[in-house]
């Protein structure tokens, strides 16, 4: 788990909200808020603010951000994926029609839930891990707003995890890339989760643990150029700019830890 920080939550329209993030609050050895005033908080540090019922992050280098999975959802459906034919579908091992598809999945690097919401649209069931805790109540907020998306978010590091869900059969592993000299900036948004998460320096380490652990098989997404975080994948599905790595379990263990 990350070092645990103090958190700055803007006092702002305390009074509407949402039980969960009352709830975080209380949780101090989890997320550690300081409620403070507005006036206190604005240009002068990060912080988290409750407006316009949803939860945002306030960076004062880069601005806003907060999550929105209604238009994430909205956008895949759009899509009209040929699913077969979709490299992180067939990485992940899923077959057949989409109301037969079951199969247990572990997304342990949830990061802006991008990659959960088209998981759970392929079909699958899934369990989200995230460990950083701005980055959790951002993803809590966003599933508060938008129900029909029914997988369970798990604020953890899924090696630390120690509930009794059963071992899945798939674990999808999306290491945060290292930083690239580019003339360009990013977008907004990836510039204000690498200033908060910063590069996966456990990324080796997690992924031998993920090997111990999945029933089926471990997928590791990596930049199109990228080598693999472990040599000899058993195979690779490349997009356009994206690599998902396979590794499968050729070893049977038994199905809970």
């Amino acid at each position: 788990m990350n070092e645990l920080k103090k958190i700055k939550l803007s006092d702002a329209h305390i009074e509407s909200w949402p039980l969960t993030l009352q709830e975080a609050v209380l949780r101090q050895n989890d997320f550690c808020l300081a409620v403070e005033p507005e006036r206190k908080l604005c240009d002068q540090c990060d912080y988290l603010d409750f407006i316009d019922n949803r939860l945002v992050y306030f960076s004062v280098e880069y601005g806003s951000m907060s999550f929105d999975f209604n238009e994430l959802k909205s956008y895949h459906e759009r899509q009209k994926y040929a699913f077969t034919k979709e490299p992180l579908y067939r990485a992940l091992g899923l077959k057949g029609k989409l109301a037969e598809q079951k199969k247990s999945i572990w997304d342990t690097t949830c990061g802006t839930g991008k990659d959960s919401v088209l998981i759970h649209h392929f079909g699958a069931s899934l369990t989200s891990f995230e460990r950083h805790p701005i980055v959790y109540l951002l993803l809590q907020d966003a599933l508060r707003r938008f129900p029909l998306l029914d997988f369970e978010l798990i604020f953890r590091s899924a090696n630390f995890y120690d509930g009794k869900l059963s071992s899945p059969e798939v674990i999808y592993f999306d290491p945060m890339y290292p930083s690239k000299k580019k003339s360009a900036l990013p977008r907004k948004e990836m510039l204000i989760f690498k200033e908060l998460v910063g590069e996966d320096l456990d990324a080796g380490d997690f992924l031998e643990w993920a090997l111990s652990k999945a029933l089926e098989r471990v997928v590791v997404k990596r930049p199109l150029e990228a080598p693999p975080l472990k040599p000899n994948p058993t195979a690779s599905y490349s997009g356009k700019s994206t690599r998902y790595d396979m590794y499968k379990i050729f070893s049977h263990r038994p199905a809970s830890f």
